[in-house]
């Protein structure tokens, strides 16, 4: 009994690591982004190496990537601007509305959103007193980030 205590005091110390790399690739990418006053789509792409190199020395699967830049205007009305994915195709709509919290909505502000996600196999011990078996679970964060250079962030081909 207390082999299996072990083991799943282990798988939980490393589902909560993986929770923090998750956390801490997101709003590194952010940041990053957030000091650029214009970047492109193989800028944006170099963010999944970033990503990757962080999470060593655990596996980074279905690592995905999204970065929009968002404009809110004096009314405090935030639209999309632009939008990236590591997994292809734009997630958001450029002239959308997106959902930001009424904390970041400061009038004439550009803003930068990371959201970032991975799985991770989590192996369950004893479930129904019969063995083992894996779940999977989808660990994500989402990030806003003032510009820091200019005005706006210009993406020239997202």
């Amino acid at each position: 009994m207390l082999l299996v205590v072990y083991l799943m005091a282990f798988e939980l110390t490393v589902g909560l690591s993986i929770s923090k790399k998750v956390s801490m690739a997101g709003s590194t990418i952010g940041d990053l982004i957030s000091r650029e006053e214009k970047l492109n789509k193989e800028f944006l792409a170099t963010s999944t190496d970033v990503s990757k190199a962080m999470f060593v020395p655990y596996p980074s699967k279905n690592l995905a990537i999204k970065v929009t830049g968002i404009k809110v205007n004096d009314k405090k009305e935030a639209t999309v601007v632009w939008s990236w994915s590591s997994v292809g195709g734009v997630p958001y709509t450029a002239g959308t509305t997106p959902i930001v919290p009424s904390e970041f909505r400061t009038p004439d502000v550009f803003l930068v959103r990371t959201e970032l996600s991975v799985t991770h196999e989590l192996l369950m011990w004893l479930p129904g007193l019969s063995g083992s078996s894996t779940k999977t679970l989808t660990m994500g964060r989402e990030f806003f980030f003032r510009q820091r250079l200019s005005r706006d962030i210009v993406c020239t081909d997202c």
